[in-house]
């Protein structure tokens, strides 16, 4: 939703902050008595240096409520702050339904928990394909691309073995 610039209502705008500062940005606007807001989501640890805990559900933005004619010079050039997302004119805002339903689905907790992490297929498992071209079929993982979210496999087809890549969400053990 567009927010016009000299909209003298308050409302939910989207404020971009200093990478890894999103926290501070929140304590640093509460402080100029702008009420602000950033969800978090517990992620599993994908690496040994990765952060614990809950992390930012949409890295380096907040959302704060202000009207923009009065405050917008107090967000813009508060520590943390990187700018207040724009379009032309006019400042980019969300629904307070959305916030409300973030805040909701937190709970007592302070963070979102989103569903089961899928588990990175093992070397040497077997799995089989359930969508795709080869859907059914069961191979053997012999490497899984975790950038790409993807896995080789060996498959024993009629005219011999073959090699595969497919997305590891199309693969479930077998």
């Amino acid at each position: 939703m567009l927010i016009p610039f000299d909209d003298p209502q308050p409302s939910w705008l989207l404020v971009r902050s200093k990478p890894k500062q999103e926290s501070a940005l929140v304590q640093a606007l509460s402080g100029r008595d702008i009420i602000a807001y950033c969800p978090k989501v517990l992620e599993p640890r994908r690496h040994a240096r990765a952060p614990q805990g809950p992390v930012p559900l949409f890295p380096s933005y907040v959302f704060a409520y202000f009207a923009p004619m009065e405050k917008f010079t107090a967000v813009r050039y508060c520590p943390g702050a990187a700018g207040i997302v724009r379009f032309g004119l006019e400042l980019g805002g969300v629904e307070e339904a959305f916030i409300t339903d973030l805040r909701r689905r937190e709970g007592e907790r302070g963070y979102l928990v989103i569903g089961e992490a899928r588990r990175a297929p093992a070397k040497g498992s077997r799995v089989r394909i359930v969508e795709g071209p080869f859907q059914g079929i069961e191979g053997i993982v012999t490497h899984y691309l975790p950038a790409k979210d993807r896995v080789r496999l060996l498959l024993n087809m009629i005219g011999g073995v073959r090699r595969i890549e497919v997305d590891a969400r199309h693969t479930r053990s077998a």
